[in-house]
């Protein structure tokens, strides 16, 4: 997609992009290793070409949130540090061409700071693979269920 934006921006001198990377890709996330990989390269991207064409005009910004309350995500009830996406997108439009990197949202910024700045990455790899253990427990444990909920089901049809 940038390639087909990126031409047309130089020539008038002017444009933003903003690739939408995650939070995810600000350390390595176990059992989310691909995902957060692919996120971390979003974002060194984004700031790569935000450097090769800021003279030009052109803004490339790398937006890293941290959750946000979406159907993807399954969070239902928004919070301070998880808004709508329709709070999220409005913070995250204040943040263009002030910064080339973002989390877009001032508490996903504050949690961002706290995260890279003051907790050890080995702390924080480690309650991120504790929590995607747990989420894949849950899973398991659900996806179980149903298959022998519906397992009874054709036996008694």
């Amino acid at each position: 997609m940038t390639r087909l934006v990126l031409p047309k921006m130089v020539e008038r001198s002017k444009g933003v992009i903003l690739n939408i990377s995650s939070a995810s890709g600000m350390y390595p996330v176990p059992l989310l290793t691909v995902y957060s990989a692919t996120k971390a390269f979003v974002d060194f991207f984004s700031r790569g070409l935000h450097e090769e064409y800021r003279r030009q005009g052109i803004i490339i910004q790398s937006v890293l949130p941290f959750f946000v309350a979406t159907k993807m995500t399954r969070i239902r009830k928004p919070t301070l540090d998880k808004p709508t996406p329709e709070r999220y997108v409005a913070a995250e439009l204040n943040t263009v061409g002030l910064q080339s990197q973002t989390n877009g949202y001032f508490p996903h910024a504050v949690m961002g700071w706290v995260t890279t700045r003051l907790v050890p990455s080995s702390i924080v790899i480690f309650l991120g693979a504790r929590m995607n253990r747990l989420q894949r427990t849950g899973y398991l444990t659900r996806r179980k269920l149903r298959e022998q909920k519906n397992g009874a089901n054709l036996k008694t049809e």
